[in-house]
């Protein structure tokens, strides 16, 4: 029980930070140059925090569902329901890593 307090506090000090930098690139930066430099880092740097911040969320969330495995065997297969929810998150994340990485062929509705 310890270990899933330590991984709930990471997980929010983590997306903290995660959505902490992705507003200073947002609304901070230039997209031109990259000024103004804040904390020393220009975007590049931001960006790449942003980045690891964005994997070590994703290995600590991976991390908390291995530690909660007994609850979420418990109570999403209890119902059809938790089924169709498990089902709907492998074709989520089947989705996203089978997606073409360059999508010129896919039409652009935002120019």
């Amino acid at each position: 029980m310890m270990l899933l307090s330590w991984a709930n506090g990471l997980l929010y000090l983590i997306l903290c930070l995660l959505a902490g930098s992705g507003l200073l690139l947002e609304l901070r930066m230039d997209p031109e140059d990259g000024r103004p430099r804040i904390m020393g880092m220009n975007a590049d740097d931001r960006g790449e925090i942003h980045f690891l911040c964005g994997l070590g969320l994703v290995v600590v969330s991976l991390f908390h569902i291995i530690l909660n495995r007994a609850w979420i065997r418990g109570t999403l297969a209890k119902t059809k329901l938790g089924y169709v929810v498990i089902a709907t998150g492998i074709v989520f994340i089947a989705v996203l890593l089978l997606w073409p990485a360059d999508a010129s062929w896919f039409p652009n509705i935002f120019d």
